[in-house]
């Protein structure tokens, strides 16, 4: 009898998700011009779960055998649970990833990092020039992000850069990645830049033209070839809205919980499917099944399709009826 993959069953026959994207916290270090949260030093949410709740989060994750979680933020090493919960996930087996802006790494935190055999250390470099990075990320020192890589590659994490592109930083991209390569970074990703928080009230300085993003797309596919052999190098080349219409009719076998435990169907989709502090994982995860079957779901992505502008209710937290 023949098997059916994921695509052809989608997500109704699976218990439990294949990924759980955890945001942390939403209170940043920086002040990122683009950031999809709005996260910054004075954004820290009242309602923040606590460590002894995180915990409680984790074996829950650990009994429904969901095997890959992801720690971002704001910046997640500001998180008071940020190491209980990270070792308590890699005692048990979960791969995790850490998403981070790299400014609090330093050579002690990435020996603790690596010891932890993470799936990787993804940190985000948007320019290889402090003019430039500092312009994308308020507040922060590129050269403390560029050291915090070379401490972690050199204590054995698998690391990897996030270039988010702007109208002011395209050109240096391809720095990035030479640099990146000499390093040995593991992969390179960037894509077409989120419109959603922070960065729909910056567009004008940081959206780029169908004409720039196609010629960026031609310079990184270039870089892939140039380095297959030592980096990964992918250009992710679908917006935010072509996304979201593919989620529609193909929702992802993940789920997104924020910093106070409500549960979303997707980052750029205003409704919450589920509240830790109500339901069980199991109960959230069947409610995330549901929920995109909702008609008020189908019609606010049609309604963001056609007025991309209507994305500024993506960080609303509307709880679903179900």
């Amino acid at each position: 009898m023949a098997v059916k993959t994921l695509s052809e069953t989608g997500i109704e026959d699976l218990k439990s998700p294949l990924f759980f994207a955890w945001h942390v916290t939403n209170r940043c270090n920086l002040n990122c011009i683009h950031c999809l949260w709005e996260s910054g030093p004075h954004s820290i949410w009242p309602d923040e779960l606590t460590t002894e709740e995180a915990i409680g989060i984790c074996h829950q994750i650990i009994e429904q055998q969901i095997p890959y979680a992801a720690l971002s933020g704001g910046e997640p090493l500001l998180w008071p649970g940020f190491w209980p919960v990270l070792e308590l996930l890699r005692a048990n087996g979960i791969d995790v990833k850490i998403e981070t802006n790299g400014q609090l790494v330093d050579q002690k935190a990435a020996e603790r990092l690596a010891r932890l055999n993470l799936r990787s250390v993804q940190i985000s470099i948007d320019g290889i020039t402090q003019e430039t990075y500092g312009k994308m990320r308020s507040g922060a020192k590129l050269e403390r992000s560029l050291q915090a890589i070379k401490h972690l590659v050199a204590a054995g994490a698998v690391t990897e850069i996030v270039y988010v592109p702007v109208k002011f930083n395209i050109q240096e991209a391809e720095q990035v990645i030479d640099w990146a390569a000499e390093q040995g970074v593991r992969a390179f990703y960037t894509g077409k830049t989120m419109y959603i928080g922070r960065a729909v009230k910056n567009w004008d300085q940081i959206g780029l033209s169908d004409e720039e993003a196609d010629d960026l797309n031609k310079r990184i596919e270039a870089k892939a070839v140039q380095y297959r052999d030592k980096m990964t190098i992918l250009y992710y080349p679908y917006s935010i809205i072509e996304e979201l219409v593919y989620r529609v009719d193909n929702p992802a076998a993940s789920l997104l919980m924020m910093c106070n435990g409500k549960v979303k169907l997707l980052g750029s989709v205003p409704y919450v499917c589920g509240d830790v502090r109500k339901h069980s994982l199991d109960e959230i995860w069947e409610r995330y099944k549901e929920g995109w079957k909702q008609p008020e779901v189908a019609e606010y992505v049609r309604a963001v399709a056609k007025n991309p502008t209507l994305l500024v209710q993506a960080l609303d937290l509307i709880e679903q009826k179900l």
